[in-house]
């Protein structure tokens, strides 16, 4: 019989942050790497904890997402983020301000254009080196006959 009144019988348990008898268990979540119980006043301070942790990590996340990702200057309004194009081969998502945005796409177009080693303009035709050559950009053909009669 004293068997069967043991079994009905709560079994005392304690809050595993400060200790206290529990009336009310409440169970903390995965995150915050705590087995066992808390009672009502761990559990709200350890969620206040849980949300200032998350809301810290959101701002360092929008504070870099506000980096120029080629200059590193803060960009401070919405109108001077501006997202490279495509063709410049960025990494995806990435920021930059108007000032690199201008200067990138200066580039490329002069890459784009223009022979890379006797600048003149190119037409129609146009002629992409050999990947041992190790020259960026696009040839005319006469520089391109040149270096490939030297290789």
């Amino acid at each position: 019989m004293n068997g069967i009144l043991q079994f009905w019988k709560k079994k005392q348990e304690f809050c595993i942050v400060c200790k206290r008898k529990l009336e009310h268990k409440y169970k903390p979540h995965k995150e915050w790497d705590i087995n066992g119980m808390l009672c009502s006043d761990c559990h709200i301070l350890k969620t206040k904890e849980y949300i200032m942790k998350n809301q810290l990590e959101k701002e360092k996340q929008e504070r870099e997402q506000n980096t120029c990702s080629i200059c590193g200057i803060h960009i401070k309004s919405e109108s001077e983020k501006v997202k490279p194009r495509w063709q410049w081969n960025l990494e995806r998502g990435t920021i930059i301000c108007k000032n690199c945005f201008e200067k990138k796409d200066k580039e490329f177009e002069k890459e784009r254009n223009y022979c890379s080693i006797c600048q003149t303009n190119l037409k129609f035709f146009r002629y992409n080196p050999k990947p041992n050559w190790n020259i960026r950009g696009q040839l005319c053909r006469n520089c391109w006959d040149r270096r490939n009669e030297i290789q």
